[in-house]
């Protein structure tokens, strides 16, 4: 059985209360809280009934967790002349660009030539307006020396800095 306090894998816990949470821990942690002696529990108790730890644990575990390197969307390399030729393609000046997406024209000016980056809104903005595509789904998967192809890890980015 494992302590819920430090971890350590015990035969025996004891059940405790620890600044007002009942808590099952090893013969060591159990001199941080009160033991509760039968099934009574006191009144200072912060507890949560087994149905309600259940439920939160069902709810965690219907939500799907996400790894940060699997995929994502970026904006496209070559964002400034997807913008220009859609904007051209649909014979709009960057004055009447920016007017349709509320924006100011030296915006539209600096992301046409590259020097600004559209944030989030924008690049809807301009995505639904001028029907183009300016993300693209990336999954980060890291190849060294035609070896078998695998996720990239901390270890690879330190390796590849050194």
């Amino acid at each position: 059985m494992i302590c819920e306090m430090c971890g350590r894998d015990v035969p025996r816990l004891k059940k405790v209360v620890i600044e007002g949470v009942i808590m099952n821990v090893c013969n060591e942690c159990a001199k941080f809280g009160k033991e509760i002696k039968g099934k009574e529990i006191p009144k200072d108790v912060k507890y949560l009934p087994p149905e309600v730890v259940r439920e939160r644990l069902e709810r965690r575990k219907r939500r799907p967790r996400k790894d940060a390197l699997d995929e994502e969307e970026v904006l496209v390399e070559d964002y400034a002349d997807r913008i220009r030729k859609a904007r051209e393609r649909m014979g709009l000046t960057q004055e009447q660009l920016a007017k349709k997406i509320l924006e100011k024209r030296t915006v539209i000016s600096k992301i046409e030539r590259g020097e600004m980056h559209p944030d989030e809104k924008l690049i809807k903005k301009l995505e639904k307006t001028l029907n183009i595509k300016l993300k693209e789904r990336v999954s980060y998967v890291y190849s060294k020396d035609d070896k078998k192809a695998r996720a990239l890890t901390l270890g690879d980015l330190i390796k590849e800095a050194l």
